[in-house]
C-alpha cells in the first residue's frame, strides 16, 4: 500500500534539524543533487515515530505495548527485517513541488543566544540561517505492507499521527516549521476531517489477494536473463562500519541485487527454498551512451601530473613495468606513475543524523551517525553552460527459477542500508540474456595478444641506449629477459573473489590452488601482478543474521603468470571463465576474465 501526501508550509521552515554549514550563511538549507531543498525521510520517520509514541501514551497504552507497536511499524535499532514479516513503514524524502526553478524563494534570518541568568547576549553568538518561505509545498509517500488492510484501526491511528505533524525541520522552537498535511487520492487532496473516508478508500484500493506462488509452476531449474537497474533514490552500499560511521563501497555487488530480489518475492509469499537458488552478477555501470563501462583493473596506472598537452597518460603495468613516463613534448621530462582510481561510482557526500530520545525529546548521548552515500543522478555541465541530468543505470545478468520472471518484467527493489528511510529504491527490468562467447579459440587469441604486447615492450627496452639506463632499469630488464620467450597469462578479477583461507601467505600460490592449476608449470610473475586484499562484511537476509567476515581478493586484482606452453590448460581456462572461482559464486563473486584486452598507453 502506497500513500501519497502533501506538506504545505504555513510558516517559513528549514529543511533539516542540523542544517548544512555554509560560508556566507552559517546554516544553509539541505539540498539534493539538483539543488532543490528537501526534507529527509529519516527526519519524517523520526518525528512521526515520536508523535505515535506520545499519542499511545496519552491514550493510556502501557509502555510495553507502545514499544511493541513502534517496533512493528518503525523497526528497531540495527534491524530492517523483523522475522521477515516486512511490516515496517517505508518513508520517502519530501521533494519540493516546483513548476519553475526560478520560483524557488528563500530568505535568511539572524539569531543570538541569551544568557538566561543575566538576560544578556552571549559573546560571539550571532549566527544566520537560511529558510524556505511559507506556502511552498512538498510531496512524499509512505509504503505499507498490504496486510495493513487487516489492521484498519492501526492504519487509522498512524494516519492520524501523520496529520498531526504540525511542525517539521530545524529550529522549530524558534517559531518556524509549522505545516499542514493532506493525503492525496486519485489526484484529490483530503485533510484530517476525511480520515475515515481515506482509510476506507485505501483499503478498498489495496485489499486484493496476494499472488499465491503455490498456484504457479515455479521450477528449481534456472533460466538466465540480463537485467537493467535504474536508481530512483540515493544509495548506501556498506563496505565497512567504524563505530557510527559507515563507509560505502563504490560498486553494486551481485549479493546486494540477489538479496533485494529474494526480499521482493518473499514479500509475495514465495518459498525461500526456491528463491535461495537465484544467482546474480555484479551490476556494471552504464555510460552516458548506455554501454557497459570497462572493469577498472589494479594494473592500470596514470601519470601523477598532467603531461605538456594537459592530459594524463594511462599505462597498464602488466604490459609496461616502468615507474615513469617520458613526456617527449616537455624535454623528455619523466613523470611518476600512480594507481588510477578503481571506482565505478563516485561517493557523492556524507550524511549526518542524530537519534532523539522520545521521552526527553533531546539528543541521545553518543547517537551521532555519519555515512557515505551515492546519488541516483549525476549533473553534467555541457560546453554551452547548460546542465544535463544523467540517471545512474547498471546492467548485469541473473539466473532465476523458471516461470518466476519473463522478458519485459519490471519491478521495484530496495538496495543497501537505510532502505526504510529514503535510500536504495531502484527499478529492475528483465531482458533477454546476451551470452558472451567463451571458447578455446577466443582465450587463445587473448593470450597471444597480451604476450605479443609484453614481448614488444621488452624488446623496445633492449633497444634503448644502455648509457641512458639506470642501474634499476637495467636490472629490471635483466630479470625480465628470462621470460621473454614465455607466454603471459593474466587472470583479471571482474568481481571480488571470496577465498576459503583463514590467512593470506602467498597470493600467487593460493590462487593456483583455488583454480586447480597448482601443478601446471605456471610461474607467478610478481612484477606484473597487482593484488588487493580485503575483508568482506555482510548480512544474510534468509537467516536474518550478520555474516562472518571473510577474506577476499578484491575486484580489479590481476594475477599474472608465465608458462612455456599453455595449450594443455585451455580446457581449464574455459571452465574458469564460465564458472568462476572461490566461494559464493551464486552471489556474483569470483568472476574471472583471462587476459582482458589491454589498450595501448594513451
Amino acid at each position: 500500500m502506497k500513500i501519497n501526501y502533501i506538506v504545505e508550509l504555513i510558516l517559513p521552515a528549514m529543511t533539516a534539524s542540523l542544517g548544512t554549514i555554509g560560508k556566507d550563511i552559517d546554516t544553509t538549507l539541505k539540498r539534493d543533487s539538483e539543488g532543490f531543498p528537501f526534507f529527509s525521510a529519516k527526519h519524517i520517520k523520526g518525528i512521526l515515530r515520536t508523535r505515535a509514541y506520545q499519542f499511545k501514551r496519552a491514550l493510556g497504552v502501557e509502555e510495553k505495548e507502545t514499544n511493541s507497536f513502534l517496533k512493528k511499524y518503525f523497526g528497531e535499532e540495527g534491524n530492517y527485517l523483523e522475522k521477515n514479516k516486512f511490516n515496517q513503514i517505508r518513508f520517502s524524502n519530501l521533494k519540493l513541488i516546483l513548476e519553475n526553478k526560478d520560483n524557488l524563494q528563500t530568505g535568511s534570518r539572524y539569531g543570538i543566544r541569551i544568557n538566561r541568568k543575566t538576560k544578556t547576549t552571549l559573546p560571539q553568538s550571532l549566527f544566520s540561517y537560511e529558510f524556505l518561505i511559507a506556502n511552498n509545498k512538498f510531496e512524499g509517500n509512505l509504503e505499507f505492507n498490504n496486510n495493513i488492510c487487516d489492521n484498519k484501526d492501526e492504519l487509522r491511528f498512524i494516519l492520524a499521527c501523520l496529520f498531526h505533524l504540525d511542525r517539521i525541520g530545524g529550529m522549530k522552537s524558534r517559531g518556524i516549521g509549522k505545516v499542514k498535511i493532506k493525503i492525496k487520492l486519485n489526484n484529490e487532496e483530503f485533510g484530517i476531517k476525511k480520515l475515515d473516508f481515506i482509510v476506507d478508500k485505501l483499503i478498498e484500493i489495496n485489499d486484493f489477494k496476494t499472488l499465491n506462488s503455490k498456484n504457479l509452476s515455479i521450477s528449481k531449474d534456472l533460466e538466465k536473463y540480463s537485467y537493467t537497474l535504474k536508481l530512483e533514490e540515493p544509495i548506501i552500499l556498506k563496505e565497512k562500519e567504524l563505530g557510527n560511521y559507515i563507509k560505502s563501497r563504490n560498486f553494486i555487488q551481485g549479493s546486494t541485487i540477489r538479496g533485494a530480489i529474494i526480499e521482493h518475492f518473499n514479500r509475495k509469499d514465495f518459498s525461500l527454498d526456491i528463491l535461495k537458488n537465484i544467482e546474480t552478477s555484479n551490476a556494471l555501470k552504464l555510460s552516458e551512451k548506455l554501454e557497459k563501462e570497462e572493469i577498472k583493473l589494479a594494473s592500470l596506472f596514470e601519470t601523477k601530473y598532467s603531461l605538456k598537452n594537459g592530459k594524463k597518460k594511462l599505462v597498464d603495468k602488466v604490459v609496461e613495468t616502468d615507474g615513469e613516463v617520458v613526456d617527449i613534448e616537455d624535454n623528455k621530462n619523466e613523470i611518476k606513475l600512480e594507481r588510477a582510481s578503481l571506482s565505478s561510482l563516485e561517493i557523492s557526500g556524507n550524511e549526518i543524523s542524530i537519534k532523539i530520545n522520545e521521552k526527553l525529546n533531546s539528543i541521545e548521548n553518543g547517537m551521532l551517525f555519519n555515512f557515505e552515500y551515492i546519488n541516483d543522478i549525476n549533473i553534467k555541465e555541457n560546453k554551452d553552460g547548460t546542465q544535463e541530468k544523467i540517471i545512474n543505470q547498471f546492467e548485469g545478468d541473473l539466473k532465476i527459477p523458471k516461470n518466476l520472471l519473463k522478458v519485459g518484467d519490471e519491478f521495484t527493489i530496495y538496495l543497501g542500508k537505510y532502505r526504510s528511510k529514503g535510500f536504495g529504491k531502484a527499478t529492475i527490468s528483465i531482458k533477454k540474456y546476451k551470452e558472451d562467447i567463451i571458447n578455446k579459440e577466443n582465450i587463445k587469441e587473448r593470450i597471444d595478444n597480451l604476450t605479443k604486447k609484453v614481448r614488444n615492450n621488452m624488446l623496445e627496452k633492449l633497444k634503448d641506449d644502455e648509457e641512458k639506463q639506470t642501474d634499476k632499469k637495467r636490472k629490471n630488464i635483466e630479470d625480465e629477459l628470462k621470460n621473454i620467450d614465455k607466454y603471459v597469462i593474466s587472470f583479471d578479477l571482474l568481481s571480488d573473489l571470496v577465498i576459503p583461507f583463514s590467512e593470506v601467505y602467498d597470493t600467487g600460490e593460493q590462487f593456483l590452488i583455488l583454480a586447480n592449476l597448482k601443478n601446471k608449470k605456471l610461474v607467478f610473475n610478481s612484477r606484473r601482478s597487482f593484488i588487493n586484499i580485503a575483508k568482506l562484511e555482510g548480512y544474510n537476509i534468509i537467516n536474518g543474521v550478520r555474516k562472518v567476515d571473510e577474506l577476499i581478493f578484491s575486484k580489479g586484482s590481476v594475477f599474472t603468470y608465465n608458462i612455456d606452453d599453455y595449450n594443455e590448460l585451455l580446457n581449464e581456462l574455459v571452465k574458469i571463465e564460465q564458472d568462476g572461482l572461490g566461494l559464493k559464486k551464486t552471489e556474483g563473486f569470483g568472476r574471472i576474465k583471462i587476459c582482458s584486452p589491454r589498450r595501448d598507453a594513451r
